[in-house]
């Protein structure tokens, strides 16, 4: 039976539909034989019109437009107008709505094969009949079928653009709503035919009634008591009308956005609408807005959007409005699949608009309304400062929420506020509503994070919220306490050591009681707290590390999460008890994080390779064991599959040339290729004509995000014996240089650049040397990966739309440079500073997209600061890798990070330049010498800077200039030493009063004066007034903070000991012996630095050794014994203050 027709056909599509699986099967098979025979057509096609089962109908229509394609140029021309002439009777006929549908959707298959061939004339002819006709049924079906041409036919289908928008304005109109609602689909694809201005001229005529129809199916979808699904999708599936419309790239789109956002607005108000429907008004709207950040301001319509996002903000959700943010549980189930349910809360997507206005948009303008109206809910309601009665629970959650959304884009204007707004958020944290509590937490903990470091100083009026809320039974508040303790933990560092004992102590408490969910919250903060402090958490460890291998055996689903941040905490607990200190515990949990990878969770991956990561940088060398086992596993993770990987040109080919990364148009179907459409895996759904949508979970990128990581990890730490895995990895790598999403994009550059580490060192060049290169000190071995990855960042900080990835290339280049010197970047050289001076001028394709209308500098105060302060390092690290030769380079980048110190500049531009300038200093030597006269202007003029930051770094821009240019700076020692003067004064008293200055300064900001005396002591110390600087100077150390500028002041001692007269080191040689002992044994020293000090204590012992004994060279024994009996004393005064654990390892030190 390989064509059967008649009743035999509809006998076999029967047992096609039934129950029993084996008939179900062989009908299955006889319809797949009988749809390779072109002879089958008529009779589908009389099933089609005959039949008198609508769900027979329904089939043959459906069996048939899936195989036609492939049939159709096996009929004569006859057979072809008979096919046509049967299938317009059939759908003009139908009485079925499914069945017209499928119907309908077969005509546009075969229509694909006809009109753009000027074939079936009667098509059109027969559309527009029923388009007229009185039925309703006619009309619908009629605009259904429009619409599936316009997807199957664009190009055809433009031709008749403005007859096309006549009959959509007509349906729209039309009396009846499912003609209107079926014109409102079929108009969905249309606006993607535009090419040029006079089609959008046509096109814009339908705008307002689009969204007079679109209102009311919302209206109709939001029904109090039920919900109409079809409705819904409709109405999302017409948004796609404005997302095309706003992404035209043509000069009239501009005029019609005033009206869209307007009516966006006043959907997402719709408080009865479906939350994904004012999820989807909202992201248009921010679409605008990303593409064109200027253009709110100039349609006047800012106001109008903060009022909207403040208003969404305030609505009563019962949900927890921080899912997904706070919760390390990532705001879902591990094992949650399902991503087509619409969760999220209105507070969710208006913080996301709130957040992307405040990075576009000048601080200027988002702050002051944010801060007002959280300023109103929190006003005194009478002398107690109780919170007003008319200021409801929710509005003032809200308040809070909207602080803490500004309070990344918009930190430098609240730092300057940090005390009010803790004023403000500590009245949110004693509310009586446990909401506006969470709020306050969560808020509390983005202040520890973005508005450092000021806010750091007020730890002692945060921690005991924390406290407070931890000791709540509310396990809301609970979580959100942890959170704040991880941001807190992450920011004070080692200055979190005071509260560690109570903090741990009540957090190992709470995770033997708590829930699951709970559990992670803790873990996560004990986490941070741990990579703070470091090796003072080490009395901790095994406790905790006990809980965590419990953890780690579970394979429930429901414990995935934990068993994520049980991984993730022991890798952080490895780097602390470092190789032999985690030995005891490594075997088995290696064992366990390894197993864990076997199991169906992004996330347990994901802190699995974290932890593995964290395993290479305490075994160094010695992970190349590890890597047959750890290296395929890894790289499965970033081959794997998403629908998003891309071919990549070979590294290694004999053709490569370099990187290849232009955007290649996937290949589609010809309109009319009369011959091979299979439709075989079309997936449409015949009611809603949309495609398949991808959907690639967070999870899944952070899961490649850290694989990359790890990768890299792998080849820094082990060098050459990562080189049997480079080619594989760097290939692997380079596929995701590609990937949607800028968070892979920037890892697998990152990750490619640690891998080159394996590739330098298992083929070592000749070393170099600061200076223009005369040779190529790269091996050849070397040499291609260096520049084919120099060129592909070249290439990206060209034309990658992310400023994350081209801060990216700029971190990778920095990597490279310091590792191989300037050789490696020598020949891409001009291009290199090319791409610098566009980006410093912010005129890079990143930087400028958003809106080209909007030139300058100075029009743009705000912008992203990771990416400038990423070229700015890159800048610095050229000028140490030239050093003298980066005088012509220099030249021309200073006058571009000087306007970077313009009056109207955030305060963090002002830091990057001041400290890019001094960094600068350091490379260049005493070749700055040209530059010196206008840097010091800099450099003073930031030492009385209202911004700690920007004096930290002026002193440090200082130090540099006198230690490069004694000569030239000589003269101005005086002057610079009373502006440094002030700065000594520490936060809380120390040193104050002395001289009648007022103020204490931060930590970072004295230890840099200090090293700032210690250069210009060490350039000349004649001009220094030692016998006045000296005693201040040695008062005020050692340094509490700044842990890369021990050694200046270390070697700064050693300098005064070897030159400077007794007269004035000898009275404070007591004071230098407590100073090295301190760093010889204290924490924040490092090995190196602890050993140096050591050597120099026992130097300075030897010292005073021998000058008692030249004094008391004619004495008796017993002279002698008291030599000996005054070097003890010396000894004894220097390890005064230490603990008897210092005392004991700086007597192992010094008999070293």
């Amino acid at each position: 039976m390989s064509v059967p027709g008649g009743a035999e056909l509809e006998l076999v599509l029967q047992q096609f539909l039934g129950h029993d699986n084996v008939t179900r099967r062989v009908a299955e098979k006889h319809l797949a034989k009988a749809l390779k025979s072109p002879q089958s057509i008529p009779a589908f096609l009389d099933r089609i019109g005959t039949s008198p089962h609508a769900e027979v109908r329904q089939l043959a229509a459906t069996l048939l437009r899936k195989k036609i394609g492939g049939l159709w140029s096996g009929l004569r021309n006859e057979d072809h107008v008979a096919v046509e002439q049967a299938l317009l009777k059939s759908l003009q006929a139908e009485s079925n709505r499914l069945v017209r549908l499928a119907v309908a959707h077969l005509i546009s298959v075969v229509a694909k094969f006809t009109l753009p061939s000027k074939r079936w004339p009667e098509l059109l002819p027969f559309l527009l009949q029923l388009l007229q006709a009185p039925e309703v049924s006619h009309r619908e079906i009629a605009m259904t079928l429009i619409h599936a041409l316009c997807d199957r036919i664009p190009t055809f289908m433009r031709q008749h653009l403005g007859p096309l928008v006549d009959v959509f304005l007509k349906g729209l109109s039309d009396p009846e709503t499912i003609v209107r609602f079926a014109t409102l689909r079929a108009v969905a694809p249309v606006v993607s035919l535009v090419e040029e201005d006079h089609e959008l001229q046509h096109i814009s005529r339908l705008l307002g009634p689009t969204v007079t129809v679109l209102q009311e199916a919302i209206e109709r979808q939001g029904h109090v008591g039920q919900e109409d699904e079809s409705s819904l999708e409709l109405v999302l599936s017409v948004f796609e009308i404005f997302d095309d419309l706003a992404e035209l790239p043509l000069s009239t789109v501009k005029q019609h956005l005033h009206g869209l956002i307007q009516a966006m607005l006043q959907i997402a108000a719709n408080t009865q609408a479906h939350i994904a429907v004012r999820e989807r008004a909202v992201s248009i709207i921010g679409s605008i807005a990303a593409d064109n950040p200027k253009l709110l301001a100039r349609l006047g319509l800012v106001d109008s959007v903060l009022q909207l996002i403040l208003a969404v903000l305030v609505e009563n959700y019962t949900a927890d409005i921080f899912r997904g943010d706070s919760d390390p549980n990532g705001g879902a189930p591990a094992d949650d699949e399902d991503d087509d349910d619409f969760d999220a809360s209105g507070i969710q997507f208006a913080s996301q608009l709130l957040d992307q206005l405040a990075g576009t948009l000048p601080n200027t303008v988002v702050l002051p309304p944010v801060l007002n109206f959280a300023q109103q809910q929190f006003s005194s309601g009478g002398t107690n400062g109780t919170t007003p009665a008319t200021s409801s629970p929710a509005t003032r959650r809200g308040a809070v929420l909207a602080l803490s959304v500004v309070s990344a884009e918009c930190r430098d204007p609240l730092r300057e506020m940090v005390p009010q707004l803790l004023d403000l958020l500590l009245l949110a944290g004693s509310d009586s509503e446990v909401p506006v509590r969470e709020a306050a937490c969560v808020c509390l903990s983005r202040f520890v994070e973005n508005l450092q470091p000021e806010i750091l100083a007020h730890h002692g009026r945060i921690l005991p919220v924390v406290f407070q809320c931890l000791d709540d039974p509310n396990e809301k508040l609970q979580q959100k306490a942890c959170y704040m303790l991880d941001k807190l933990g992450e920011g004070m560092e080692r200055d979190f050591v005071p509260y560690l004992e109570p903090v741990c102590t009540r957090l190992l408490a709470l995770l033997g009681r708590s829930s699951t969910a709970t559990q992670a919250y803790v873990v996560q903060s004990l986490g941070a707290i741990a990579a703070g402090v470091e090796e003072l958490f080490k009395p901790y460890a095994p406790a905790l590390l006990s809980l965590v291998q419990q953890v780690m055996s579970s394979e429930q689903p429901e414990h995935y999460i934990l068993r994520a941040r049980c991984t993730e905490i022991a890798g952080i607990i490895a780097g602390i008890l470092g190789e032999e200190g985690f030995g005891v515990f490594e075997a088995e949990l290696y064992q366990r994080a390894m197993h864990g990878l076997r199991l169906e969770c992004s996330e347990l991956r994901e802190y699995t390779f974290g932890f593995l990561a964290n395993l290479a940088q305490i075994h160094g060398k010695n992970w190349a064991g590890r890597l047959p086992e750890t290296v395929p596993v890894v790289l499965h993770a970033i081959e794997q599959d998403d629908g998003q990987l891309r071919a990549a040109p070979s590294v290694f080919g004999k053709d490569s040339q370099g990187p290849d990364l232009k955007d290649e148009d996937e290949d589609q179907d010809q309109e009319g290729n009369g011959g091979n459409d299979n439709d075989d895996g079309d997936e449409e759904d015949e009611e809603s004509g949309r495609p398949p949508i991808l959907r690639v979970r967070t999870s899944d990128l952070d899961m490649k995000s850290a694989a990359l990581h790890a990768l890299g990890a792998f080849a820094l730490m082990t060098e050459e014996h990562f080189w049997p895995y480079f080619e594989a990895a760097f290939e692997s790598s380079l596929k995701l240089v590609q990937y949607f999403h800028s968070d892979v994009r920037s890892n697998a550059i990152l990750s490619m650049r640690h891998q080159l580490t394996a590739a330098y060192h298992h083929s070592p060049g000749l070393p170099w040397s600061p200076g223009n290169p005369e040779v190529d000190t790269l091996h050849p071995d070397a040499r291609k990966p260096v520049d084919f990855l120099v060129t592909l960042c070249l290439e990206r900080m060209e034309n990658d739309e992310s400023k994350d990835v081209v801060a990216a290339c700029c971190e990778a280049l920095v990597g490279i440079t310091r590792l191989m010197g300037p050789a490696a970047v020598h020949s891409h050289m001009n291009k290199l500073m090319d791409r610098l001076m566009t980006l410093l001028r912010q005129r890079a394709y990143c930087q400028t997209r958003e809106d080209e209308e909007d030139q300058g500098l100075e029009d743009h105060p705000d912008h992203d600061q990771t990416l400038i302060d990423s070229v700015a390092d890159l800048v610095d690290t050229l000028a140490k890798a030239y050093g003298a030769g980066f005088t012509l380079h220099m030249a021309a980048v200073m006058p571009e990070l000087m306007r970077y110190l313009g009056p109207r500049r955030p305060t963090s531009d002002h830091v990057m330049a001041v400290g890019s300038f001094a960094e600068i200093c350091i490379g260049m030597g005493p070749a700055v010498e040209p530059f010196a006269p206008r840097l010091m202007e800099v450099f003073v003029q930031g030492l009385s800077s209202k911004d700690a930051g920007v004096r930290s770094n002026a002193c440090y821009g200082v130090g540099a200039l006198c230690q490069q240019v004694p000569l030239i700076m000589a003269p101005h020692f005086p002057s610079l030493l009373h502006r440094l003067r002030p700065l000594l004064n520490r936060e809380g008293g120390e040193g104050q009063g002395e001289d009648g200055e007022d103020g204490g300064q931060p930590a970072n900001v004295v230890d840099n004066a200090l090293a700032c005396i210690a250069r210009m002591i060490q350039a000349n110390k004649d001009g220094c007034h030692l016998e006045q600087v000296l005693p201040v100077w040695l008062d005020r150390l050692p340094l509490r903070q700044d842990a890369l500028e021990h050694m200046t002041v270390y070697r700064c001692l050693a300098f005064l000991l070897e030159s400077a007269s007794e007269l004035l080191v000898g009275p404070h040689r007591v004071r230098v012996a407590q100073l090295l002992a301190h760093g010889a044994t204290h924490h924040s020293t490092d090995g190196e630095t602890k050993d140096y000090c050591a050597g120099l204590l026992r130097s300075l012992l030897l010292q005073q050794q021998q000058q008692q004994q030249q004094q008391q060279q004619q004495q008796q024994q017993q002279q002698q014994q008291q030599a000996g009996d005054a070097t003890q004393v010396l000894l004894s005064q220097a390890l005064s203050g230490l603990s008897m654990e210092a005392q004991q390892a700086l007597q192992l030190r010094l008999a070293a």
